[in-house]
């Protein structure tokens, strides 16, 4: 990991961690290792600064300020049903958290799952059979990657482990729902999410994090993906978080032979998000879609970092992200391609748009191409402007008045990227909170068709 910028405020210091106890497979000498050396790290480097260039253009600031509790650890929070607004969809296996707990009560039983899939609680993993992450957790997610895998290898407790076995097509997707509630004080949870599936298997696999107003609070999910052979998964991120929590996600696939990965992250809500993403195509023909789009208002800040890396002959990769700003909002986009020598007939592409609703908001975006192979299809492109007046204008001229024309203008930026999300219920969830927030910046959505 890059050298972090020591604080003088160590939040996620002895007393966070004495406060935590005894986390599940503290008796396996390797898990236990992996999470002192991660707390050791963040210990001993504190959090980035503005020097890391990975965190150039996001401060840390505000979160090292807060006095974090283990959200685990909090005795006044009382979620006995999920709460509106959290979105659902129909037909899918939903496995929900508060506050990192996985919760039984509001998830669907694990006796309806088809055969050839386990799913089970990362705790209990952990407990009862832990050797079965051997050589599984930390493949991916490495410690030194990123402040973000640190953080939460230091304190993972519970998530999900989701094996598909050979051949295992999943016509049902699941949902995992994070939900956080702070209680009287601030508390930071750290869920690990565990994908992998064998040759030729399929699966959707959507992550709702969402919150309740109340305290700050700390949202740190790492989700790391094995992709063997042929598999194709169908990976869906959405960050709806309160207006006052912080969220800093990362995700971490390895992806196979001929195995395809499709991604796609929505975050139209938080403080501060930071959603981080590092696909390795690692097997010849594997490909990977990572989009995205992001919308913010008043003082919020985003920040989606990729990086794609080309380990294999003939592997492709395409991005596409866009952001819609206003108020006095932040967003950062920093996309890295990487194309190793032995990486010939690399197809990586990646482009950037971001659309300012007023003249208050800032957007720094960073592409990257880097390529070491001589036989290579690459390209990068980044734009950053204001609504086109002339596009309003043909509005008006054809009786559309200026608010519904500015409406329409925006829903449609986005949407373009939407639109390709390939799986029909999570286009039509996206779709549907993707106006549901046009329509609280006073932006009167029309629903698209």
């Amino acid at each position: 990991m890059t050298k972090l910028q020591t604080t003088s405020d160590q939040v996620f210091g002895d007393t966070y961690a004495n406060a935590v106890g005894a986390l599940p497979g503290a008796n396996e000498p390797w898990i236990d290792s992996m999470r002192q050396t991660s707390r050791a790290l963040v210990g001993a480097q504190g959090f980035p600064g503005p020097k890391v260039e990975a965190w150039k253009y996001t401060s840390l600031n505000q979160v090292a300020k807060v006095p974090f509790i283990p959200a685990t650890r909090a005795d006044d929070v009382d979620v006995s049903s999920l709460p509106l607004g959290v979105p659902v969809i129909g037909n899918a296996f939903k496995v929900v958290f508060v506050n990192g707990i996985y919760r039984g009560d509001l998830s669907d039983s694990f006796d309806d799952l088809d055969g050839g899939v386990s799913l089970k609680p990362f705790a209990d993993v952990l407990k009862t059979d832990p050797s079965a992450l051997k050589g599984v957790l930390g493949s991916s997610a490495e410690v030194g990657q990123s402040f973000t895998t640190a953080l939460n290898t230091g304190f993972m407790e519970q998530g999900v482990v989701l094996h598909v076995e050979k051949n295992i097509v999943l016509e049902r997707p699941f949902h995992v729902i994070s939900i956080g509630a702070s209680g009287a004080e601030p508390g930071a949870f750290h869920p690990r999410f565990n994908l992998s599936l064998e040759q030729s298997s399929s699966a959707t696999v959507i992550e709702s994090h969402v919150g309740l107003p109340g305290q700050s609070y700390l949202s740190n999910p790492v989700t790391e993906i094995l992709l063997k052979e042929e598999a194709v998964l169908r990976h869906y991120t959405n960050v709806g978080e309160d207006s006052d929590a912080f969220h800093l996600g990362r995700t971490s696939v390895t992806v196979g032979e001929n195995a395809k990965y499709e991604s796609f992250v929505l975050s139209l809500g938080g403080q501060l998000v930071r959603r981080e993403i590092q696909v390795s195509l690692e097997g010849v023909s594997a490909s990977a879609i990572v989009d995205g789009v992001y919308g913010l208002s008043d003082k919020q800040h985003s920040d989606i970092t990729s990086e794609i890396l080309h380990l294999a002959p003939h592997t492709t990769s395409n991005q596409v992200v866009k952001g819609v700003l206003g108020g006095e909002s932040r967003g950062v986009f920093q996309g890295r391609v990487h194309v190793a020598r032995e990486a010939q007939k690399t197809d990586g592409r990646q482009l950037h748009k971001a659309l300012l609703l007023n003249r208050g908001p800032e957007v720094d975006c960073k592409p990257e191409l880097e390529i070491y192979a001589d036989d290579v299809q690459c390209a990068h492109g980044a734009t950053t402007g204001e609504m086109d007046q002339n596009h309003i204008f043909y509005f008006l001229s054809r009786g559309i008045d200026e608010e519904t024309a500015r409406a329409l203008l925006v829903e449609g930026f986005l949407d373009e990227v939407v639109l390709n999300i390939g799986e029909e219920t999570v286009r039509e969830m996206v779709l549907g909170l993707v106006s549901s927030w046009l329509a609280r910046q006073k932006i009167v959505a029309v629903s698209s068709s």
